[in-house]
């Protein structure tokens, strides 16, 4: 493109006739004059004829300065603007901005203004330099209106007042995503800090927009924030130690030492400073106290003198998504699995009869126990195979009359053994398995004894063995979760079921059959949460309730689980009550994605790097101007009238001064 000057007063442009102004006054100047003569001033004309010499030159200097002032002054008016291909954005006529008002812009400039307030002037900035008659359309990230809605420059400036920080975070893929969804094409602006740029690498391939990143970033950005929390034991039991377990970042080394306090149900649990050193992370555990091992509201504070927004993390350990057990059972299998599983809140317990196997039962369970039966028929086998094709735990207790070969169609590899009675090996403390069963790593303890009545072949890891070297409980070489005890539980054969290491070692191959037990915390943007309850009933809605708010998020039911789509515009961090009927049953706890905690400085190489696109522009400060004055700049050129207006005083200046020296 040629670079061109454009004016946009041309009419204007008319007035430089008025050039002939100084013009006639400078003629005016020059006429001749009626010649006196005297007989004794031949001084006097010498004199005369060497001052108009001199003065010559100065006139047309003056006439220069006037002519060159009243072009000057008169291009003023006409508005000239520069445009070249540097700064042509060709702006279409529909505009969509995007606001990123998400916490991570809490983070403060020099002078005291946070990086959502530069964001702000920014959107007004920009959607002000557009002429009116423009159609905007606006979203933000708790999509508190439609982006089919249109807006005019007026309205859309008014609506940007009442835009608030929200406690959720949106990619540009879910920008585009729903820019797409409505068909909308133009002008696209994002303002935002960056701090998640997925999808940002997407617009390129939209060539239907316009789009232009407009970084908004505050320069104190040093912040303490909790990264994860969970408990050492997934479970919890009066018997069993338990930590909850606290991780700590700084995404900078600034901040060197902060308090850390614990609270449960609102009393203070506990205490401590913590202190990074030369570390950008750090851990610290709390014991939670057996007293308040029930339902619980858990908060932890941090006094990190940089961004509050985060200081608070909430927690919720009460309700457990229950495990669904299945035991397969005969006449005379013992009852000892059902008395373990049976009647615990932590478990939904069911027993199948192995002689009329219930397929659906099998399909819906978690962990499923096939203890001591003498045959395994086709049904089984291959019921159990598909079940472990879909993840699901399985542990094999074998009778003591079953033959190997049986044991071999659940894909066990198997041979008899010695039957020698044998006491049981210490436990290995380091396997993470064992982890928080023990109070202390005894190498004296007790141990019971079974006989050994097989030998797994396939095994791929041994987490209980004999003194003798034989494995007792191993995880099968297999794609799935299959366990194998290689001793019947009969009382004549092993000590093991009356044993204080039983109870553990059942649950922990229970809990470790769901990935997701319990969710100590949500985030604000989860989409989807599940709750478990007990039966269900279709007609119930349920709502979740802080203070004075009450929310009916969409739900549905499914297999005793209530399954809920969060609002995220209208979650915020904190607990939350599940009520029904008005009834709390339960408590759920929310917080702030740690994403928007880890701030960091914005990386312009990769968005000038983006901008390489035709379609993508880069907005900034870098040169001096606005972003207004640039997409100003984009619409009609660079203004030169500034310039002009200085040249014409410029001139103005040197004619009084050639009048009054010359």
């Amino acid at each position: 493109m040629i670079a061109v000057i454009n004016f946009l007063n041309s009419n204007v442009l008319w007035g430089l006739f008025a050039i002939a102004i100084p013009i006639i006054i400078h003629l005016f100047n020059l006429r001749r004059v009626k010649r006196v003569e005297f007989s004794n001033t031949s001084l006097l004309r010498r004199v005369k004829e060497e001052s108009s010499a001199k003065r010559k030159p100065v006139e047309l200097l003056i006439l220069m300065s006037r002519v060159l002032g009243v072009v000057l002054l008169i291009l003023t008016f006409a508005r000239p603007v520069y445009k070249d291909a540097q700064n042509d954005l060709s702006l279409q006529g529909e505009v969509l901005l995007y606001l990123d008002n998400s916490f991570s812009l809490s983070v403060k400039d020099q002078g005291g203004q946070s990086a959502f307030d530069n964001a702000y002037n920014l959107s007004q900035d920009l959607v002000n330099a557009y002429p009116d008659g423009t159609i905007f359309r606006f979203i933000e990230n708790a999509y508190s209106n439609s982006i089919a809605t249109e807006f005019t420059k007026s309205s859309l400036t008014d609506n940007l007042t009442e835009v608030q920080q929200v406690g959720v975070d949106r990619s540009f893929e879910e920008i585009s995503n729903r820019q797409k969804g409505q068909s909308i094409s133009g002008d696209v602006y994002l303002v935002s800090d960056f701090q998640n740029s997925q999808g940002l690498n997407l617009l390129s391939a939209d060539t239907t927009s316009n789009y232009f990143l407009v970084p908004a970033m505050g320069s104190d950005y040093s912040n303490v924030f909790v990264d994860s929390v969970f408990l050492q034991n997934t479970f919890l039991s009066g018997s069993v130690t338990n930590l909850l377990k606290v991780r700590l970042r700084r995404n900078d080394r600034s901040i060197d030492q902060v308090n850390l306090k614990l609270y449960i149900d609102e009393r203070l649990s506990g205490t401590n400073q913590i202190s990074f050193g030369e570390d950008l992370i750090v851990d610290y555990d709390f014991e939670i106290p057996i007293a308040d091992q029930a339902i619980n509201e858990i908060r932890i504070s941090l006094d990190d003198p940089g961004l509050a927004f985060d200081n608070d993390y909430y927690l919720v350990i009460n309700q457990l998504d229950k495990i669904r057990v299945l035991e397969l059972y005969e006449s005379n299998t013992p009852s000892f699995v059902s008395s373990l599983f049976d009647d615990n809140e932590l478990f939904q317990f069911e027993r199948g009869n192995s002689n009329a196997l219930d397929n659906q039962q099998i399909e819906s369970a978690d962990f499923i126990i096939i203890n001591q039966l003498s045959a395994y028929s086709n049904q089984l086998s291959n019921a159990i195979a598909g079940s472990i094709d879909n993840d699901k735990t399985i542990l094999v207790i074998p009778s003591e009359k079953i033959a190997a070969r049986e044991l071999n169609r659940l894909g066990l590899s198997v041979v008899g053994d010695t039957r020698q009675r044998v006491d049981l090996d210490v436990p290995n403390y380091e396997n993470p398995f064992f982890e928080g069963v023990f109070v202390e790593n005894s190498q004296n303890l007790e141990m019971p004894d079974a006989s050994i009545l097989y030998r797994l072949v396939n095994e791929e890891l041994s987490y209980l063995t004999f003194k003798n070297g034989r494995s007792f409980l191993s995880k099968v070489l297999s794609d799935g979760s299959l366990f194998f005890f290689t001793s019947s539980f009969d009382e004549n054969l092993t000590t093991f079921p009356n044993h204080a290491l039983f109870v553990p070692v059942l649950y922990k191959l229970a809990l470790g059959s769901k990935a997701n037990l319990s969710n100590l915390y949500y985030s604000t943007d989860d989409e989807t949460i599940v709750y478990p309850i007990s039966g269900q009933n279709k007609n119930n809605i349920y709502a979740l309730r802080r203070d004075d708010v009450s929310l009916i998020p969409d739900q549905r039911q499914e297999e005793n689980r209530l399954i809920m789509e969060i609002p995220k515009d209208q979650i915020s961090a904190g607990h939350y009550e599940l009520v029904l009927n008005d009834i709390a049953i339960g408590t759920l706890a929310f917080n702030i994605p740690k994403e928007e905690s880890d701030i960091h400085s914005i990386d312009f190489d990769y968005l000038a790097e983006l901008s390489a696109a035709s379609n993508v522009t880069l907005l900034n400060n870098a040169g001096g101007q606005s972003v207004g004055e640039e997409i100003r700049s984009g619409i009609d050129g660079i203004p030169l009238w500034k310039y002009a207006l200085l040249g014409a005083l410029l001139f103005l200046f040197l004619e009084i001064i050639l009048i009054r020296y010359l």
